[in-house]
């Protein structure tokens, strides 16, 4: 199996055959369409950024291709034997940056060499990736729009909460709501469901003074989480109806599969989450983390970087799986206290 990677930018299509090391610039945009790449065979594997993989329309040219066009390349990568992979587009900046490129160095060829190497170097990202399929934008919106309106939501609900310090400063902010008043009350009873467990405790970013006592530390940590379940209302965060899609009543307040994916932002086909993401993404995740790159100091400061060595970045996503695992703990006792409980 060759792997073939593909990327589309003014007007033309950008192949590069991993296997041969050769890059094919600039060819026309039918080319994909038709499979017309050269050394392409039965049993070869085709990436292509998932953004050039939607229905064309008219607010966009990242998507440069038609209903009946997306249809055709299916077909004919059916016919021919080539297996189609939708590349999240979101983590190119992320290869880029693995294989040693700068955002000055962000050119075509760049980017196709970058996917190519990524994707061989990180097998379990490899296994991740989506089949292509053809989808009708209005189906794909459809499909997507509870999605997008319980990440609105979200957002609405926090943002007046974040530019109050979440409440926990009463004497520069004159502001609270719900959840905070819900920490403030649960605050022992959430580090009683902890099990007393001090690492969760502190991911949590609870903190104890000179006389043993809890206190919130680190705010946005556990507003952030407490928030997943709880609208500042003190009504219950629940997944907005969807018309063709009856979900369980167990399943209307989510569980962490969809919390991570969505409220988190911890998936690399959907992009700007907003403030939930951002939270735990860049600042609870990194501070939490054990692993900081060399010269870096810490893990607040802690990210992908340029010409970053592979066993250095398997080493930062074992760091942050944990932190994923433990967040899932928390989470999990948090959803408790909340919804099987009741404690509201």
């Amino acid at each position: 199996m060759t792997l073939f990677t593909a990327d589309i930018g003014k007007g033309k299509v950008h192949i590069y055959d991993s296997g041969r090391d050769i890059f094919y610039p600039k060819l026309p945009q039918r080319n994909l369409i038709d499979l017309n790449i050269k050394g392409l065979e039965k049993g070869d594997t085709l990436l292509v950024e998932d953004s050039h993989l939607r229905e064309s329309h008219k607010l966009t040219t990242a998507q440069p291709y038609s209903w009946e066009q997306l249809n055709e390349f299916y077909k004919n990568s059916i016919e021919r034997g080539i297996t189609v992979l939708a590349f999240p587009h979101k983590s190119t900046p992320k290869a880029r940056k693995l294989s040693g490129y700068t955002e000055k160095d962000k050119t075509d060829e760049a980017d196709t060499k970058s996917i190519a190497n990524f994707v061989s170097k990180d097998i379990n990202a490899f296994n991740t990736l989506k089949k292509f399929v053809p989808t009708r934008l209005k189906d794909y919106q459809k499909e997507n729009s509870h999605i997008h309106a319980y990440i609105e939501q979200a957002n609405e609900d926090i943002n007046e909460a974040k530019s109050s310090e979440y409440g926990f400063k009463p004497k520069k902010f004159d502001y609270i709501d719900e959840v905070t008043k819900w920490i403030n009350k649960w605050l022992v009873k959430i580090i009683e469901e902890l099990d007393g467990d001090l690492e969760l405790i502190t991911a949590l970013g609870i903190k104890f003074d000179k006389k043993g006592r809890a206190k919130v530390g680190v705010g946005n940590r556990i507003y952030t989480l407490v928030h997943s379940l709880l609208r500042p209302d003190g009504t219950l965060r629940v997944r907005p109806d969807r018309a063709d899609l009856d979900i369980d009543e167990k399943y209307k307040v989510p569980h962490w599969k969809f919390i991570k994916a969505h409220y988190l932002g911890c998936k690399p086909y959907h992009m700007n989450q907003g403030v939930p993401a951002s939270n735990y993404k860049h600042w609870m995740r990194r501070a939490v983390s054990e692993y900081a790159c060399p010269g870096k100091g810490h893990a607040n400061k802690t990210d992908f970087q340029v010409g970053m060595p592979w066993e250095e970045y398997e080493a930062l996503k074992k760091a942050r799986t944990k932190v994923d695992k433990m967040t899932q703990t928390i989470f999990y006792a948090l959803r408790k206290m909340i919804v099987e409980d009741g404690l509201r």
